[in-house]
């Protein structure tokens, strides 16, 4: 599944005071993040990605993504499977003059297809399909 959240954060958004965006996903595990930055910024929105209380992206405490006109882009391999399946999206903008749409991009594989992959009637299928075998 492929989620898209577009967040604009107004200016002079401070730090101490994050737009906060909750978003609901499936269980499954997450594959590839990504943040786009909108030309123009300047490295002056940061974001985050939290879950519960937890700062999962970037890794390092207090750390922020920030860019100017590109994709942020990284490939993952992180199960989400305790409820409610939710992340927590902060941004913010130091620019004193405009607002700016940052958009977060998540992919996921949702755990009853991970299930039909793994399980045993997954891997007939996928040995027969290696065999040559057709049902």
């Amino acid at each position: 599944m492929f989620y898209e959240f577009a967040v604009t954060v107004p200016a002079n958004t401070p730090a101490s005071s994050p737009l906060r965006q909750t978003v609901t996903l499936v269980p499954g595990t997450l594959v590839g993040v990504s943040l786009q930055f909108p030309p123009g910024c300047v490295g002056l929105v940061h974001a985050q990605i939290w879950e519960a209380n937890h700062q999962r992206w970037p890794s390092n405490p207090g750390g922020s993504i920030s860019a100017d006109g590109v994709v942020v882009a990284w490939q993952e391999d992180y199960p989400l499977v305790t409820e409610p399946y939710q992340f927590i999206l902060l941004v913010w903008n130091q620019d004193d003059t405009f607002a700016h749409t940052v958009t977060f991009r998540l992919n996921l594989i949702e755990q009853r297809r991970l299930e039909e992959r793994t399980g045993p009637l997954g891997l007939l299928r996928r040995m027969a399909e290696v065999l040559g075998v057709r049902s």
